[in-house]
């Protein structure tokens, strides 16, 4: 048998014989006894209810402002006919108007159908259909936003619209465009989570806000919508729940923030005057920061910051605290250079929990802050998220204001050390003028040995070395020599001073000086 079926020949035929049995079945007599009897032919009538109606029209110079939409269909025709249309679930049929050769005015159009079995006779109910046509008329209006179902979304309230464009052209008929109050871009708001910005529907609506069927050009707009969730700042209530074990007692308890700033409706932002933080007490067994349960009443959304938590001080033991304990990182990739984000100075404080005298004489230089690297790559746009590991005396409980810091990877460049190398070299001058009155000194006293003429004949031979410099190019050497024949020369160097900065002098004393020596 199996291999029967699996004959796509003997499939077939028991199909076939199966369609000719129903076929049979379907057309015999319910008044003729004998089975074996084909159908008389008498006819059976099926109605389809509803069938949209399609006007056919000269679109682009009337409206249809008025017209019967819908009709009733009445099919006639043979039981095979009629069951074989309903099987077919065919809706591939359909009901017109032919109104091409139409004007304006108000006509009784007869219904026309297509695409029906040609074996059934079709009859429409009603047979004609009233239609009103008017010109079309093109006018243009300002185009607005409308915000739908605010009131549903409970986080945030909506404003400062922006649309585009700012107007519409709308056709359609006369008397309809009349009754345009406004063109708007519809935005329905209920689900958005933020600031809105897309493509909408344009619609125009009556005075009472009811939708006109006219054209629009263009059909959607964009809008830009900025959201804005109602918010105030309230304070924090820290609720202990639970119990502790019995050999220990609290002896403080500080939240991380004493306000938090809260955003819901503008109704319960207006009605709630704080916030209820939990404190489990089953999981206190010592002193250290524990998180917290923050509750939020109905129509609150959120709490800025979202996450709380508590400084628990256990009965017995000391709790400190430690202002800008610096922060180290290690592990940092080789030439690498980084810039704090969050905390942005690099230091942050911490909270010291210990036996009563252990706190003592602790201070930040003994407390160990390390952001461990664990980054890979390095880029100034990118920033990393570090966790932090904290060290201290023994016996004594850290704990930081962060787990974590927030830092930006930089290779170092040779640009700005560039940059910085010529500020060594400006400032010799300055240094070489600090240090020579120290040389001046064993000149001095070399020269105090010779001759008074001589030591006025090497100062002018200093002045005539530095006159020709000064020509051809100053030098850094200058300052040096001048200051020491300031120091040897005393007063009368430094009368002659004001006469090496003119041109003329030092070619006078150099005759004057050659003469001498001839």
């Amino acid at each position: 048998m199996d291999r029967l079926f699996a004959n796509k020949w003997f499939v077939r035929f028991i199909s076939l014989a199966f369609a000719v049995m129903l076929y049979l079945i379907v057309n015999m007599d319910p008044t003729v006894n004998n089975a074996g009897v084909v159908p008389d032919g008498e006819d059976q009538t099926y109605t389809i209810e509803d069938v949209n109606i399609t006007p056919e029209y000269n679109e682009e110079e009337y409206a249809i402002t008025n017209m019967t939409e819908n009709a009733d269909v009445t099919l006639a025709g043979s039981q095979t006919a009629i069951m074989l249309f309903r099987l077919s679930r065919s809706d591939s049929y359909e009901l017109y108007l032919d109104m091409q050769n139409l004007g304006a005015g108000t006509h009784n159009v007869q219904v026309s159908h297509r695409d029906f079995p040609t074996d059934l006779e079709v009859t429409p109910s009603p047979e004609y259909a009233t239609v009103t046509l008017e010109e079309k008329q093109e006018t243009t209006f300002p185009l607005e936003t409308q915000i739908l179902n605010e009131d549903q979304n409970e986080e945030f309230s909506f404003g400062n619209p922006t649309v585009s464009p700012e107007e519409v052209t709308v056709s359609g008929a006369g008397t309809i465009i009349e009754q345009i109050d406004r063109v708007v871009a519809q935005v329905d708001v209920s689900e958005a989570d933020g600031d809105i910005n897309g493509n909408f529907p344009i619609v125009a609506l009556d005075t009472e806000g009811n939708e006109l069927d006219v054209n629009t050009e263009p059909q959607e707009a964009s809008v830009e919508l900025s959201a804005d969730a109602p918010s105030k700042e309230v304070p924090v209530n820290v609720e202990r729940t639970g119990s502790l074990s019995a050999d220990a007692a609290i002896s403080e308890v500080t939240a991380s923030e004493e306000a938090v700033t809260i955003y819901g409706s503008e109704e319960a932002v207006r009605n709630t005057e704080s916030i209820n933080a939990a404190l489990d007490l089953n999981e206190i067994s010592e002193s250290g920061t524990y998180e917290l349960d923050v509750q939020l009443p109905d129509g609150i959304q959120r709490t800025n910051p979202e996450n709380l938590s508590a400084s628990v001080t256990i009965e017995g033991e000391e709790q400190a605290t430690l202002e800008n304990v610096p922060i180290s990182i290690v592990n940092l990739p080789s030439g690498a250079s980084t810039s704090w984000v969050n905390p942005p100075s690099g230091q942050m404080d911490v909270q010291l929990y210990g036996e009563a005298g252990s706190l003592e004489g602790v201070r930040a230089e003994d407390i160990t802050l390390e952001a461990l690297w664990s980054g890979s790559g390095s880029s100034s746009e990118e920033s990393y998220i570090l966790p932090v590991e904290a060290g201290g005396p023994e016996g004594v409980q850290i704990s930081p204001a962060r787990e974590n810091v927030e830092v930006t990877l930089q290779q170092e460049g040779s640009g700005e050390e560039t940059e910085e190398e010529p500020e060594p070299e400006n400032e010799t001058p300055q240094e070489q003028q600090n240090e020579t009155p120290e040389e001046p000194e064993e000149s001095g006293q070399n020269d105090g040995e010779g001759d008074p003429p001589g030591q006025d004949d090497g100062a002018e031979g200093g002045e005539n070395g530095s006159g020709s410099n000064e020509q051809d190019n100053d030098t850094e050497t200058e300052p040096e020599t001048e200051t020491g024949d300031n120091e040897e020369g005393g007063t009368e160097d430094t009368e002659e001073t004001p006469a090496e900065n003119e041109e003329e002098v030092p070619a006078e004393e150099n005759t004057e000086t050659n003469g001498e020596q001839q």
